[in-house]
């Protein structure tokens, strides 16, 4: 009995000695904003705020369906986390087309491809959420009905 207590204690410390893995980080991303030239969406520009980025193509019908999810938890969470739609398309022209006819409020943003091979994108929509130091807190891959549900719920933990 005595030599399972020290087998477990030694256990216990030995776990509590490893480092645990880091969830990885935004780190410096810059973007293209649609709609205005020359103009770069930064990452450290929102140091200290919830990020959710949302990676879609024009032609995606299922990132289509997902932009009201996106407007919604853009409108609520304005000034308290920074909601973007980031398009792979590399045309400007055609991003702004698609997110009006689709009523996207969201900051857009195109040619996003690099920073979505960074992030490991591999399907259309992608969306990731950052915390307040930009670490990734939850990824959706795919259309759900209930994405905006599930955004909320989790940026409502992250503004408190």
């Amino acid at each position: 009995m005595k030599k399972l207590l020290v087998l477990t204690v030694a256990a216990l410390l030995a776990a509590a000695c490893m480092k645990l893995p880091e969830l990885p980080t935004m780190g410096l991303v810059q973007i293209p904003i649609a709609g205005e030239e020359e103009a770069l969406w930064t990452s450290t520009d929102y140091e200290g705020k919830p990020v959710l980025m949302m990676y879609m193509g024009s032609w995606c019908p299922y990132c289509k369906m997902s932009m009201p999810a996106l407007n919604t938890v853009a409108e609520k969470y304005a000034g308290k986390a920074e909601v973007v739609g980031v398009f792979l398309d590399a045309d400007p022209e055609t991003v702004l087309k698609v997110a009006k006819e689709h009523g996207l409020n969201t900051k857009v943003l195109y040619n996003g491809q690099g920073p979505a091979d960074v992030m490991k994108v591999t399907g259309l929509p992608h969306a990731i959420l950052f915390d307040r130091k930009h670490r990734v807190v939850r990824i959706w891959e795919g259309f759900s009905p209930t994405l905006a549900q599930e955004f909320d719920e989790h940026l409502q933990r992250l503004t408190k």
